[in-house]
């Protein structure tokens, strides 16, 4: 029975064994698997680390992830110019309702998506076809249908009649959009100084609206029109230079103004027509008398502000005078503030005189106001705008700045406007602004560009364009391109890398989530290998100690044999 049970126990342990062995192997083999994940996690996260998306980069700086509404819908984004996505043979690439709509105003064939029509014609070339069929104005009302466009846009623009057409993108002329220019010292106050005629810039509309004509072309483009906002009913503009005009009772006349240039008053009239430009180049002052002095010192400063475009961009995103950008707007808040503070009459210098004319000389050496007897009190005109203008260049360039305004002493200040290596920079008078001519310019475009190529007629694309990531893949793969505006007023097809606004960059939210991605799959396969790890010793444990007793029934088994083969040969 010994011999017998032994075996039985032989034969268990040998079972056993086998199958933590054969479990062991698995245990091998599912570690050798959570390595090979492990492997090609971290191979991953590495492709991912280098992932890119496409941005669109803005006149400010400022950048976009790249979409198709961005560069086909007109917006200060894209400066009013449509980006047109095309194929491989230059056919532009609408979307589904888009395409519809232009099948539905007659400019593009259904099946084929060429040009029909007077279309057609403008494909061929021919320079007489007309451009004013109607076949325009019916694509922008399909684009109202179908929501591309907003109605009022469509009105608006319909409204212009034949002034809102052009044959831009074609060769035509296109309108000004150039924000601002870039002009030395010397430029920018000559420029201060010109009316539009003189500027060779066509007036702006009158109030932004085409229908109310245009400004004069004799008005000055940075008039101050000072006898206008300093109002007649309240302050009076005398022509002695003294202020000692008396009214018909013969008593001196309360808040007496006058405007003088090197000492002599200017009439009201040439008062009207001063601009900037005058008083950086003359020598003028004004002088009141009166109780409100200080009144009227923030009125004209706040006017003079106001004309250099300060508090424009509150009411407005379109440019103007020195206010371009965010920086520059801020910088116009500044300098108002701080040359408001430097020409506060309590802070001026008193000079003990009733003469109007020593006031106004003390007045020309000094960046403050100056006050006498009988409530006069002057201060120069052409040292409160050279002021303002430096600290709006202390304001733009902070720290850096070289210029410096010593309030009692004008000859020992350092005025921007005498640098002339200093650049200030002027918003372009002769852009566009008006934003009705400026969507009519950017759906001509459309319009006319489809009329010269055609649309595409892949479904596929047509769908799948307004996807953003299709549409990077596609554009970085060249299987579409980006027609754009050239200087020569036509457009030209090319990789998005030649355009100037579209750029590659790592996409750092691809990578970050690559990143978290790759950590939970790390967690995830490092419990699984620590698990198995830990399966895997205790198998050996249980294998080592099942080794043992192998060997010891092994023995106790040929031991048995032993004594059977002994007792039987005796």
């Amino acid at each position: 029975m010994g011999l017998a049970a032994s075996q039985a126990r032989f034969l268990a342990i040998t079972s056993r064994k086998m199958n933590c062995e054969f479990q062991s192997m698995q245990i091998a083999q599912q570690k050798l698997s959570v390595t090979r994940d492990l492997q090609k996690a971290a191979q991953d996260y590495q492709t991912n680390l280098t992932a890119t998306k496409l941005v669109w980069e803005d006149m400010d700086e400022n950048t976009y992830d790249l979409t198709y509404d961005m560069m086909m819908t007109p917006s200060a984004i894209n400066q009013y110019d449509p980006y047109l996505i095309t194929d491989t043979q230059g056919k532009i690439v609408l979307t589904d309702s888009m395409y519809n709509a232009a099948v539905a105003a007659g400019i593009i064939e259904k099946e084929t998506g060429k040009p029909t029509g007077v279309a057609g014609l403008m494909q061929k070339g021919n320079a007489n076809v007309s451009q004013n069929d109607g076949t325009r104005d019916a694509f922008l009302y399909q684009l109202g249908l179908v929501n591309k466009v907003d109605g009022s846009t469509v009105a608006a623009i319909q409204a212009l009649g034949k002034n809102g057409y052009t044959k831009a993108g074609v060769g035509g002329e296109v309108q000004d959009k150039s924000i601002s220019n870039a002009l030395t010292s010397t430029a920018f106050i000559n420029y201060l100084g010109k009316t539009y005629k003189d500027a060779g810039i066509e007036p702006p509309y009158v109030d932004g609206d085409p229908t109310k004509g245009r400004v004069d072309k004799n008005e000055a483009i940075y008039g101050l029109k000072l006898t206008k906002f300093l109002d007649s009913g309240t302050y009076n503009w005398v022509s002695d230079s003294n202020l000692n005009e008396k009214d018909s009772s013969g008593n001196p006349k309360t808040n007496q103004v006058v405007i003088t240039k090197n000492g002599q008053a200017l009439s009201p009239a040439n008062v009207e027509k001063l601009t900037l430009g005058d008083l950086l180049t003359g020598k003028y002052e004004l002088s009141y008398r009166g109780n409100n002095a200080q009144n009227v010192i923030d009125k004209v400063l706040e006017e003079i502000a106001k004309v250099l475009g300060q508090g424009h961009s509150k009411e407005s995103a379109e440019p103007k005078g020195l206010n371009v950008d965010l920086e520059s707007s801020a910088a116009l808040d500044s300098a108002l503030e701080f040359t408001k503070a430097q020409y506060n009459k309590s802070q001026g210098t008193s000079k003990n005189t009733s003469k109007t004319y020593d006031l106004y000389t003390e007045a020309q050496k000094q960046n403050t106001v100056i006050t006498g007897n009988d409530n006069k009190s002057s201060f120069s005109l052409t040292n409160m705008v050279k002021s303002f203008l430096t600290n709006f260049a202390i304001a733009c360039d902070g720290s850096d700045s070289a210029f410096v305004i010593k309030n009692k002493s004008s000859s020992d200040s350092k005025y921007a406007t005498d640098d002339l290596n200093y650049y200030f920079l002027l918003a372009n008078d002769a852009a566009q602004t008006n934003q009705t001519m400026l969507k009519a310019d950017f759906y001509n475009m459309l319009y006319n560009q489809i009329c010269m190529n055609g649309a595409c007629t892949d479904a596929t694309k047509r769908q799948l364009v307004e996807d953003k990531e299709y549409l990077a893949h596609a554009l970085k793969n060249g299987q579409l391109f980006i027609s754009s505006l050239n200087n020569d007023g036509y457009f030209y097809q090319g990789p998005y890398t030649l355009n100037g606004h579209v750029a590659e960059v790592p996409d750092e939210s691809a990578i970050t989530q690559a990143e978290l991605e790759y950590n939970v799959t790390k967690g995830k396969l490092n419990y699984k290998e620590e698990t198995l790890e830990l399966q895997m010793k205790n198998l050996d444990m249980e294998i080592s100690a099942l080794t043992s007793e192998f060997d010891t029934v092994k023995n106790l088994i040929s031991k048995g044999v032993e004594k059977v083969f002994t007792m039987f040969s005796s």
